[in-house]
């Protein structure tokens, strides 16, 4: 009896709550997507001048463009695509942007690993065949945690693996965004967010697509309103349209 008593001690130590790396987190964003190189030109770069007029159309590349090249990240999850209309509709209403367009996955299919150059290359074309200004590139990485609570102990019992919640799916997702002209590629804005989420079941019961999705949907929500806070900021010009586009 008491060799079985250490036994489950031992299991719930195990489980206990190892918390998020947002180190480790942060360090996978850049090296995923890495959008730009290192150019000799730096005084061209520089020369670089805003010069969208309000409002614009705006191209977005959603996080699953992105993910689904890395298979350490799950793929999109129901309420992404939405979050980012409803700020979109936002943002129209504040007269920043006359239509946003999520970038359909099907005309960039060949663009290669994430974050290379001919990637981004692949995305500005999409995004100019749609006739848009200006391209929203949209990145997250998710974590998941998992531990047990102290009633885990009973999923040594038929009973306690089917109805006892005793495990544990906590998630962070961290999204970074860029918000770039598709004609010069001058930077308006950059920012980043992070959303938590989490779910509590039995051992038999225990999914993680619910935290996941709570998680992702809850960062681009906060990436959002960062977003329609930081968009008064961009400089709108009265110049004429520009008429070739950059390189």
């Amino acid at each position: 009896m008491k060799t079985m008593l250490a036994g489950l001690a031992a299991l719930v130590a195990v489980g206990c709550q190892g918390g998020f790396d947002r180190a480790a987190m942060e360090s996978e964003l850049q090296a995923n997507c890495r959008i730009f190189v290192d150019d000799p030109d730096v005084f061209r770069v520089e020369q670089v001048r805003p010069q969208l007029q309000m409002p614009f159309r705006l191209a977005v590349v959603p996080p699953s463009m992105i993910n689904q090249r890395d298979g350490r990240q799950p793929g999109e999850t129901e309420g992404e695509r939405a979050e980012i209309q409803a700020w979109g509709e936002r943002l129209r209403r504040e007269g920043i942007i006359s239509d946003l367009i999520l970038i359909p996955d099907m005309m960039v299919g060949g663009m290669g690993s994430s974050g290379s150059p001919g990637s981004f290359k692949a995305i500005r074309v999409a995004a100019a065949r749609l006739g848009a200004d200006a391209i929203l590139v949209l990145h997250s990485v998710t974590e998941i945690d998992s531990y047990i609570n102290p009633l885990g102990v009973l999923d040594l019992t038929l009973v306690g693996m089917f109805l006892i919640p005793g495990h544990h799916k906590d998630t962070m997702t961290i999204v970074e965004g860029l918000l770039i002209d598709n004609r010069n590629q001058y930077v308006y804005f950059a920012g980043s967010a992070e959303g938590k989420g989490s779910s509590v079941a039995p051992l038999a019961m225990l999914d993680e697509k619910g935290a996941v999705r709570e998680s992702r949907c809850a960062a681009l929500k906060s990436f959002g309103d960062l977003l329609v806070q930081q968009s008064h900021r961009v400089p709108g010009l009265p110049s004429s349209r520009y008429e070739t586009p950059g390189r």
